[in-house]
């Protein structure tokens, strides 16, 4: 024993070495264990050292390569009887008999073995004192390096903890904040797969191990800890989960995902960390999505801001459809935007709509709509409709004036899910922002049409056709005016009197309109006088027209009257003003009513002769 003596002493001073290494930090159980072997070889007569670690039920040879091999009898584990030390008694995968295998505890938890093959001729193997001595030495020098690792371990933790809680302080953008979270839980625990589960789309980029809330799943876990915002532990098989809460003061943000093998469940300690760590990303979350949110809050009131302004400098429909239909696409990026609005209980679609909105299909969309809005929906939010031409996500807001339902707002996207409820909240205030202007715009364009037209015959006004007159002479290169007089119209007023005087112009007029095109305006002149303008049309052409009109004007009148007319014409090739083209048509027409009626006679500006039918 006393010739051993010096080698036990060489043996502890080297213990302390080892240990004052893993205060140092500069340790792990590979290179403890790498320390150990090298340190028994040196001092003792040993041929090989094994490191056996226990996983399970089962124990493993550690291996450098880090390769799992096959389990180890484990009925080891069961002839310990907590001795120091145990002398296997037969051959065992690659043990021998003769092995001495030393315990190692972690409290009061077998963690593994160091497995000692003394050489033949090793005298301390056969003393069991010295062996004792040498497994007790052993084990405590595992449980002090064990003890100072997890100690490293949590510094290092906390440390992290602390990095992370700064970082979070200076991160105000969502898809940050969840990446610091994954980096700093792979850095800790690099044995574990960790994934977040999100409770909505937030924006987030790209490549994060991110997933988002299944409302309809049956994982009783997930809902569990999502419901009750308490971690939860879900066992499966040769899986084990953990579901932590990402908790903020306002709610609940999603979980994080902590998923292992069943056999290496988390420890208390691991928990607490996680947990800790989990509730403070939900904090930070939760600011960073606040932050975001009142950036977005001012981007969208600086958008009203800027429509209101626009909306109401005075424009016309179409233009305030170009400006609505662009602050729109900027806020939602629609595929089809539409502006539908009820004239007289009659639906149109507002100049300046998607030309979607004017096919069949796009009529599904809108009839689907206004039902809903007749029945006192205040707004339609579909994420995925089922309707006609392949839109699937829709929304639609009503315009509503003096509690009276004026029109609706729609835009259409061909994804699914494309517009998020707070596009929805921002599109009906737009909407709503709009809609005074947008309505103030239409009872103009109402008030507009009364003046210009003739309230009894629905022509056009006088003013309103000499301003056409007016812009096609500047712009056309030529242009006819007929004047028109009903004949005898004061003998049907004695006649009939004069409300069915009234009815024979209202006759005659409904008869100038169906001559009427698009490049074409008629209006009432004066008492029972009526015009209509052609523009790009010869005087022959004219002529040809208002002698059609004058032929057949009597079969639509009761009583039968007869119509004498004006006609006169200008050209692009000699400079001429609407009040010449409009005194020679009434010079014709005096000259029509003074020679028989029933009559067209023309006047050609480059003679100023005047001709008869």
């Amino acid at each position: 024993m006393d010739s051993l003596k010096p080698f036990m002493d060489r043996f502890k001073a080297g213990v302390f070495d080892i240990l004052a290494h893993s205060m140092a930090g500069e340790s792990s159980i590979r290179h403890w264990y790498r320390q150990l072997s090298a340190l028994l070889k040196e001092h003792f007569d040993i041929e090989e050292t094994f490191y056996l670690y226990k996983e399970g039920e089962h124990l493993y040879e550690y291996d450098e390569s880090l390769e799992k091999r096959e389990p180890i009898d484990k009925s080891i584990i069961n002839q310990l009887n907590n001795q120091p030390y145990y002398i296997l008694k037969y051959n065992q995968t690659f043990l021998k008999q003769g092995d001495i295998l030393i315990p190692c505890y972690e409290k009061s938890d077998l963690m593994g073995f160091i497995a000692i093959r003394p050489l033949p001729e090793a005298q301390w193997a056969k003393n069991p004192v010295m062996v004792s001595v040498l497994a007790c030495d052993t084990a405590v020098l595992y449980q002090n390096v064990r003890r100072m690792l997890i100690t490293a371990e949590e510094r290092k933790r906390y440390h992290e903890l602390f990095d992370v809680t700064k970082a979070f302080n200076s991160h105000m953008n969502v898809s940050q904040v969840l990446a610091k979270i994954i980096h700093s839980l792979k850095n800790t625990f690099s044995h574990y797969k960790f994934t977040l589960i999100l409770s909505d789309d937030q924006g987030v980029e790209k490549g994060l191990p991110i997933e988002y809330l299944d409302y309809q799943s049956d994982n009783e876990a997930l809902f569990h800890a999502f419901v009750s915002s308490e971690v939860t532990i879900d066992d499966q098989g040769s899986r084990s989960i953990m579901y932590s809460p990402l908790k903020g003061k306002q709610g609940v943000y999603g979980l994080l995902k902590t998923e292992g093998k069943s056999n290496k469940s988390l420890k208390k300690n691991e928990i607490e960390f996680i947990k800790v760590l989990s509730t403070t990303a939900g904090h930070a979350l939760e600011n960073a999505k606040l932050y975001m949110q009142s950036r977005q809050l001012i981007i969208d009131l600086k958008l009203i801001n800027d429509l209101s302004h626009e909306l109401n400098a005075n424009l016309n429909m179409k233009d305030m459809m170009s400006v609505l239909t662009v602050q729109i696409q900027k806020a939602l990026n629609p595929d089809e935007t539409g502006l539908i609005w009820v004239d007289h209980e009659e639906w149109k679609i507002v100049e300046g709509s998607s030309a979607f909105f004017n096919t069949e299909q796009g009529r599904v969309y809108i009839e689907n709509v206004k039902q809903q809005l007749l029945e006192g929906t205040d707004g339609v939010y579909m994420s995925d409709c089922a309707l006609e031409a392949g839109y699937r996500s829709l929304i639609a807001v009503p315009m509503i004036h003096h509690d009276e339902l004026k029109g609706f707002c729609i835009v259409l996207h061909q994804d699914s899910y494309a517009f998020t409820f707070e596009m929805y909240k921002l599109f009906k205030s737009i909407v709503h922002h709009s809609a005074l202007a947008l309505v103030n715009a239409m009872l103009r364009v109402e008030m507009q049409e009364m003046i210009n037209r003739d309230h009894m015959t629905g022509l056009f006004a006088r003013h309103y056709l000499d301003q056409f007159i007016e812009e096609s002479m500047a712009k056309d290169e030529q242009g006819v005016f007929i004047l028109i007089d009903i004949d005898d119209f004061k003998k049907v007023n004695d006649t009939y009197g004069h409300q069915k005087g009234d009815q024979v112009i209202i006759q005659v007029a409904k008869h100038l309109m169906s001559f009427q095109n698009e490049h074409s305006v008629s209006a009432r002149w004066g008492g029972e006088e009526l015009a209509i303008y052609f523009r790009n049309i010869s005087l022959h052409e004219g002529v040809a027209l208002t002698e059609n009109l004058r032929e057949t004007v009597q079969h639509v009148t009761d009583p039968e009257v007869s119509i004498s007319c004006g006609v006169s014409n200008w050209t692009g090739e000699v400079h001429d003003e609407m009040l010449s083209v409009v005194k020679r048509a009434d010079i014709a027409l005096y000259k029509a009513k003074n020679t028989g009626k029933n009559r067209v006679v023309w006047l050609k500006r480059e003679s100023d002769q005047i001709m008869r039918s």
